[in-house]
């Protein structure tokens, strides 16, 4: 059950990010949103990009993703893929994405 919903509209310039720029923004948005709720606690994350369950374990060429990645530090978070087309991940999916 639900206890809280939290969004942001993107900006001009944050439309043109990467995919894995938008995604890891999101995370940390809503990571620093709620974090009095949640610091010290595990985090479990589960998203249909694969690439941002990589994003604390290796370095990025983006300076931007670096810093994210070094503000994701201070969470215990733990990023779990799941595929777009499972059950799990369709209801959710269908909001962001234009079919």
């Amino acid at each position: 059950r639900p206890i809280s919903f939290f969004s942001r509209k993107l900006s001009d310039s944050q439309k043109s990010w990467s995919t894995i720029e938008r995604e890891a923004y999101a995370v940390l948005e809503n990571l620093n949103h709620y974090r009095h709720w949640i610091f010290g606690y595990p985090i479990h994350v589960y998203s249909d990009h694969n690439p941002l369950s990589f994003l604390i374990d290796s370095a990025s060429k983006s300076a931007k993703l670096w810093r994210w990645s070094l503000a994701l530090q201070a969470y215990n978070i733990i990023f779990h893929y799941k595929s777009g087309k499972s059950e799990a991940m369709s209801v959710p999916d269908c909001l962001s994405r234009m079919t």
